[in-house]
């Protein structure tokens, strides 16, 4: 007798690097993120309601305090939804695997609303016109942990690009610092702080590596100012 079952087959070799990266967990987000991207393409009529009450922007300071939580799966634009699932693809299910599905999700969320309110109090305080949607603090946070908890290990990031995965979130976090700074765009620069540290703290990262990376920042000043001070005895001296 034939087998009628409608099991579900396995996905072909070539999808094998997409989908070992999609865990459950992943794959919800993934799925959230693109329904309510698909709605704000596709449905015209609800653009300007998600616009204007889903983003993050100024009417949050008006009492619509769900914005922090709801703009972190609203999209407005192409190229931040790409780059963001991207990201969620790319790391989501290392830091998953290697943390938990709980702890995971506390990175994630907590790093997102902890960003999107530190954004919004500084929108508020600087009267700031802005919107603000997304989960790129969200990714940037994991991609922090990921920096934390793999340190010197390498990561393979396209084909034959491979980085230690401290190196790689150095460049991310740069970049994203460097962004803001360059669009004066004060509100991100502070979310992108934030979503930086909760992200280091929240992966197991201690504060002593913070304190020896300052510390050799001010040795050099330390240094050129006890020069300073040598030379000026010296001339003190001389006369």
């Amino acid at each position: 007798m034939p087998d009628r079952s409608f099991g579900r087959k396995p996905a072909p070799t070539w999808m094998r690097p997409i989908t070992e990266r999609l865990s459950p967990t992943i794959r919800n987000l993934v799925i959230a993120e693109a329904v309510l991207f698909g709605l704000y393409v596709m449905a015209a009529p609800l653009r300007v309601p998600m616009t204007v009450h889903l983003a993050l922007g100024p009417m949050v300071a008006a009492g619509e305090f769900w914005q922090p939580a709801t703009a972190l799966f609203v999209h407005l634009d192409l190229w931040s939804f790409v780059f963001d699932l991207i990201g969620l693809w790319f790391v989501g299910a290392t830091i998953e695997r290697t943390l938990g599905r709980r702890r995971f999700l506390i990175i994630f969320l907590g790093a997102g609303l902890s960003a999107n309110v530190a954004m919004a109090l500084l929108m508020a305080a600087l009267q700031w016109p802005g919107l603000y949607t997304g989960c790129g603090d969200c990714v940037l946070a994991l991609f922090v942990a990921l920096g934390v908890l793999f340190g010197r290990a390498e990561v393979r990031v396209f084909g034959s690009l491979v980085l230690q995965a401290r190196v790689l979130t150095y460049i991310l976090v740069g970049m994203s610092v460097l962004s803001a700074l360059l669009q004066r765009a004060w509100p991100s620069l502070a979310g992108t702080l934030v979503a930086v540290g909760v992200g280091y703290f929240l992966s197991g990262g201690k504060l002593g590596p913070i304190l020896n990376f300052l510390t050799r920042w001010t040795r050099p000043g330390a240094a050129c100012l006890k020069c300073l001070k040598a030379a000026e005895a010296s001339a003190a001296r001389s006369t």
